[in-house]
């Protein structure tokens, strides 16, 4: 249960990092005056410090409600421990606030205190309080809802508790039932659909979590890109758009887009130090194969982010960019350096430590195939496995490998009859391996199955995928493999 509010914190580590007729009358909706308005837009354009130097007393709820966003993002964006125990401090006296607990806007701003905080705890570890955090987020919205139906600000919270618990595998249904929380997905959908149409003060903060929870909760990754070039255009120029789009763009295999992404966003640099943008960059040019240019964006990356997580997954791929690059002595140095360092908490540290425990380094050219085809350059990706012949990968794995990368290209360029093959041969030579590659060609097989409404083989195929043990990426396969059964069963 513990893994997957972990992924449904990913939201948290990238928004806030990685944010019929009238119940009652149109002044009791939430509403900025012109100083939080501006201090809100400061907040989402990731200015804090003029955020707190803009609402020096912070009394109102809607006051509140922007500094600790402001604060929450910044926690999330740069993990730094010193102001997140001053800011904690903050959270709980805020948290405690008791007066004009009657009113949607003070319930509202509860709320989001909550699961603001809920993320951040998330963030920084301490998942017992995110999770005393995230049910009383939805209670107190809950409790909201019934007294104030047409309050429309508390529908972005209620969307996103609503999508989180909502797919939430349902072998862990008895959990939610102990903490008597419910949720819906579409209802969810639904609700954020609600606040955009109603042009709440709240809309971009609701689409960036529309487009988030499309891309990391419902692996929908192709929509959230749409959705976030959608706001790109409305919101030209603004850096957590960009910030998000790049995300997103890597994740649906997109390189050079999220490349031009995080160009813009150096360039219109704002006060706040965007490091894990440099990480970003890293990946992209990485899959690019221009590895002195990866090398210094993980370097620059390494230098100023104050956090721990993707600290072993940075100082491992700079080895792997030497290594690739033919500098053997520089890749041995740092991926002894790599092993002492960082911890194994994300999975891009967990995959890197089990590489670096391993005897022999990556296949070259099959590494070189996997980032092409992750950063989507599938013509160099083709050349590259093209040209391996049957001695060029002698070991088990490294033929097990080749097959599956086969696979994801032919997949990626929608040659599902290929891929199909590909991915059941990846199956059959895997055996009982400890590597990811069968698992997730279980859980692809899946997806090309329900994608041709073949519901009973691809049920098969993600129960296979589920079967697996103890490899690299089970936490994140399991999810997905979950997810889709989950989704096959509300269907």
């Amino acid at each position: 249960m513990i893994q997957y509010y972990k992924r449904a914190g990913i939201i948290g580590c990238l928004f806030l990092c990685c944010f019929g007729s009238k119940a009652f009358a149109d002044d009791q909706q939430w509403k900025f005056d012109a100083l939080t308005q501006k201090a809100y837009d400061l907040a989402l354009n990731l200015k804090f410090k003029e955020v707190h130097e803009l609402i020096t007393d912070a009394q109102t709820a809607q006051e509140l409600y922007v500094v600790s966003l402001a604060e929450a993002i910044e926690l999330l964006l740069e993990e730094d421990g010193e102001k997140y125990t001053e800011y904690q401090s903050a959270f709980e006296k805020r948290k405690d606030r008791k007066t004009k607990l009657n009113s949607p806007d003070d319930l509202f701003l509860q709320a989001e205190l909550a699961i603001q905080w809920s993320f951040v705890y998330f963030k920084f570890g301490h998942e017992f309080d995110a999770a005393l955090n995230l049910r009383d987020a939805y209670s107190i919205t809950s409790a909201l809802r019934k007294r104030y139906p047409k309050y429309v600000a508390i529908k972005k919270t209620a969307a996103l508790l609503e999508i989180i618990v909502g797919s939430v595998p349902e072998k862990y249904n008895w959990v939610l039932s102990l903490l008597n929380i419910e949720g819906s997905v579409d209802v969810g959908l639904k609700l954020f659909d609600d606040v955009h149409q109603a042009a709440s003060p709240l809309i971009l903060e609701a689409d960036l979590l529309h487009a988030l929870v499309l891309c990391y909760i419902l692996q929908q990754p192709q929509a959230a890109l749409t959705a976030v070039r959608s706001l790109q255009v409305e919101h030209e120029g603004h850096p957590l758009v960009l910030f998000l789009g790049a995300s997103v763009a890597i994740k649906d295999s997109k390189g050079e887009l999220a490349l031009t992404m995080l160009n813009k966003l150096e360039a219109i640099r704002t006060s706040t130090r965007l490091d894990y943008a440099d990480y970003l960059l890293g990946e992209v040019y990485l899959c690019k194969a221009e590895y002195l240019n990866s090398i210094s964006a993980y370097r620059s990356f390494l230098a100023n982010y104050k956090g721990q997580n993707n600290i072993k997954d940075a100082n491992y791929k700079i080895g792997l960019c030497y290594y690739l690059n033919g500098n053997s002595s520089d890749a041995i140095s740092t991926f002894k350096l790599a092993r002492n360092t960082g911890k194994e908490v994300t999975e891009g540290d967990k995959y890197a430590a089990r590489s670096l425990s391993e005897d022999e380094l990556p296949h070259p050219l099959l590494t070189k195939a996997r980032y092409s085809i992750d950063g989507g350059y599938y013509d160099k990706a083709k050349l590259i496995l093209d040209s391996i012949r049957p001695a060029d990968i002698p070991t088990a794995r490294d033929q097990v490998e080749f097959f599956y990368r086969r696979a994801r290209l032919e997949h990626k360029l929608n040659q599902v009859e290929a891929a199909t093959a590909d991915y059941k041969k990846v199956i059959e030579l895997n055996v009982n391996s400890p590597w990811y590659f069968a698992p997730n060609s279980s859980l692809q097989l899946g997806y090309i199955h329900l994608a041709n409404n073949e519901t009973k083989a691809a049920e098969q195929y993600f129960e296979m995928a589920l079967s697996y043990k103890k490899h690299e990426y089970k936490n994140s396969i399991d999810t997905k493999a979950r997810s889709a059964l989950d989704q096959i069963k509300r269907k």
